[in-house]
């Protein structure tokens, strides 16, 4: 019988643990996520104790890197350099935090875009951890010429000095967003981690992808969906898209992988599952 709980530091389960709940009910398994409702991050290791029985992992978001991070004294190597993790999971009897994004974005993006032109210039849109974690997803693919991208000036130069520390060899320039339209640095690869109100003049700017090679590919990171106007404008412009829908669903099946390595669980199966039930789990948070 499988069992084990997934617990999310939210007040509402996301869309990702909606679906989760749902393959394991389909399944019949006995597993089944939980949100932690007002639980107070700084405070983790006082109740996580009393949460943890039966648990397996705990999901957060990588913005709550440092509140988390600082109160676990043993990293792991990624996660050290990075400052970043989006869960933590129980090995050995002990808690790690982990980056499930990093290497789930990193294998999705090769098992979909073989012919990817890595020669080519990189951007990636958002100076924040989850930028940070596509930064180093990227660079293990081979870029060796990246621009970050954000509308913060002051935190973008700041981000752009801390990842000049860690990945060695690699030219990163801080972008400002309002500049995007006038580079000539044709971008094979796309990541956008930001979410944008549709009348954002980032978001317009970004639509114009005059600066992504002709078969260049688009990432958008930025929230759980199948669809959104960034991906829209790029299939109009003739590029190649990955929607967060899409990476979600791997980091998923790399989590239950792990979590489950006895049972069978492909990647087809689950993003299929979750497509066909996407509208239903965004209008039942209950589901």
């Amino acid at each position: 019988m499988v069992t084990g709980k997934i617990l999310e530091v939210s007040n509402e389960l996301s869309l990702s643990l909606r679906h989760m709940n749902l393959y394991f009910k389909n399944r019949n398994w006995q597993a089944e996520c939980f949100a932690l409702k007002d639980r107070r991050l700084e405070e983790m290791q006082t109740w996580l104790p009393y949460v943890q029985e039966g648990a397996l992992a705990v999901r957060f978001s990588p913005e709550n890197s440092e509140t988390v991070l600082q109160q676990f004294p043993h990293l792991p190597t990624a996660v050290r350099w990075l400052e970043t993790a989006d869960i933590l999971i129980l090995e050995n009897g002990e808690w790690w935090p982990r980056l499930g994004i990093y290497d789930s974005l990193r294998k999705i993006i090769i098992e979909n875009f073989r012919d990817l032109d890595i020669g080519l210039h990189c951007y990636v849109i958002g100076a924040s951890h989850r930028g940070r974690a596509a930064m180093a997803a990227v660079t293990s693919l081979g870029f060796s010429k990246i621009s970050l991208v954000d509308e913060d000036e002051l935190k973008l130069k700041r981000e752009v000095n801390y990842l000049k520390r860690y990945l060695l060899g690699v030219e990163i320039d801080s972008l400002p967003a309002q500049t995007l339209t006038i580079q000539t640095k044709a971008g094979a690869l796309m990541v956008n981690t930001l979410s944008f109100q549709d009348n954002s003049a980032v978001l317009k700017d970004l639509s114009y992808f005059n600066f992504m090679n002709q078969g260049g590919v688009v990432v958008d990171i930025s929230e759980c969906c199948d669809k959104n106007s960034l991906l829209e404008e790029a299939k109009r412009a003739d590029l190649k898209t990955l929607s967060g829908l899409a990476v979600q669903s791997k980091i998923d099946v790399d989590l239950l992988t792990k979590l489950f390595p006895d049972q069978y669980v492909t990647y087809e199966d689950y993003f299929e599952s979750f497509s066909d039930n996407f509208e239903l789990l965004k209008n039942s948070p209950s589901v």
